[in-house]
């Protein structure tokens, strides 16, 4: 999973990701930000993940839910589950790579370690 972070024309910070795993992108930008505090609760919780503390954490945010256990993470946007099935286009394939993505909860805390250093710097 490779990642970009940076600042836009305006001082906001935001993140990028490869193929696959935008919605990691969209999350961290939309869901997560700049709040310290919320990281570093989010930190903690992969530290009672990898301490068996817990099996498993949820947190439902505006746009998307996070989910996590003591191996995967799985960011999922709520527009994925508000799709209705009556539409006439079941047979038709959707780019949702910006709405749902996954990946190894070390990689993940990887992830929040570089995007803290960003934020707190």
């Amino acid at each position: 999973m490779e990642y970009t972070f940076g600042r836009d024309d305006i001082g906001r910070y935001f993140a990028e990701f490869s193929m696959g795993h935008e919605a990691f992108g969209r999350w961290l930008n939309e869901e997560l930000g700049q709040d310290p505090q919320r990281l570093e609760q989010l930190l903690s919780v992969i530290e009672q993940l990898h301490n068996r503390q817990i099996r498993e954490y949820r947190l439902d945010g505006s746009e998307f839910s996070l989910e996590l256990d003591r191996e995967e993470v799985r960011v999922r946007a709520h527009s994925l589950d508000d799709s209705a099935d009556d539409t006439g286009l079941e047979d038709l394939e959707f780019y949702d790579d910006e709405l749902e993505a996954g990946c190894g909860l070390d990689d993940f805390r990887d992830v929040l370690k570089a995007w803290h250093k960003l934020i707190t710097a």
